[in-house]
């Protein structure tokens, strides 16, 4: 650093000086992201209802055909509960059960609109049905699966399915109209 100007030397100061602040400020943030996944993963495994419980008790309570379950954890609150949506005669019924105790929290209906009437076409002319899918994501990972939707991606059916090992989230996709797994990997941010 002898030949350089007092000028460069201080920019290149400043420079390092900033990266190292940034890196320090980034760290806690990831750092949090990671954690909360975490944290969710741990809640999910400890929970008492599994979601093929929870779908159960949904379809108990409203009727038609499964379209979405997943395990939703709050962690401001510290409340772990299953949102389960089934869809019939145009009308989407969206029943929440809490994860421990099985008991249904609430439910709501709405009129399901031209773009989720499209996906749910879509979903009933699927060949795999959304619990073949949720077995094979099981196979796939060996874990405790916490959430299942059916979705169109460019194009194509597939069903994405979150599932938790130990205190990791994967994500798993299985093609609708096959059941192959078209991929599985850890989910590094939700």
């Amino acid at each position: 650093m002898q030949n350089l100007s007092t000028l460069t030397k201080s920019a290149i100061i400043t420079l390092t000086v900033a990266g190292v602040s940034a890196a320090a400020i980034a760290a806690p943030i990831l750092n949090t992201k990671a954690a909360t996944i975490s944290s969710e993963a741990v809640s999910a495994m400890q929970s008492k209802i599994s979601l093929a419980q929870a779908i159960t008790i949904a379809k108990q309570n409203a009727k038609g055909d499964l379209v979405s379950a997943e395990f939703d954890y709050d962690d401001d609150d510290a409340t772990n509960e299953y949102e389960v949506k089934l869809v019939a005669n145009g009308t989407s019924y969206e029943v929440k059960i809490d994860a421990d105790t099985g008991k249904v929290l609430r439910s709501e209906q709405e009129k399901l609109d031209r773009e989720d009437m499209a996906e749910y076409s879509a979903m009933k002319q699927a060949k795999v049905s959304m619990n073949s899918a949720i077995q094979k994501a099981t196979q796939s990972v060996n874990g405790k699966v916490i959430a299942a939707t059916f979705d169109l991606e460019r194009g194509q059916s597939i069903y994405d399915i979150e599932v938790v090992k130990g205190n990791q989230k994967y994500d798993v996709s299985v093609d609708a109209n096959t059941g192959k797994v078209l991929s599985s990997q850890m989910d590094r941010e939700d």
